[in-house]
């Protein structure tokens, strides 16, 4: 996580993630961070590596970090 970024949000965050997604990871990768209590929607972009995640409520930001490095998508925000 950078520096000064809140470790929780509410709302939308940005993620990059380590490099380009391949197509066939857009519903895994959907799945994962959907998966995380309080998220209600990702949307990723393939081609630049980020992933906006839309919160309902609060969200550490860990949990989402968590879940791309399980699925070996290392990311920051």
């Amino acid at each position: 996580m950078m520096r000064g970024t809140p470790r929780s949000f509410v709302g939308t965050a940005v993620f990059v993630l380590d490099g380009p997604v391949p197509d066939r990871m857009r519903e895994t990768v959907a799945a994962a961070v959907g998966g995380v209590p309080g998220v209600g929607r990702c949307d990723l972009d393939l081609t630049r590596g980020v992933l906006l995640v839309t919160a309902e409520e609060p969200v550490e930001r860990g949990d989402v970090l968590a879940a791309l490095d399980a699925l070996g998508r290392p990311a920051r925000s």
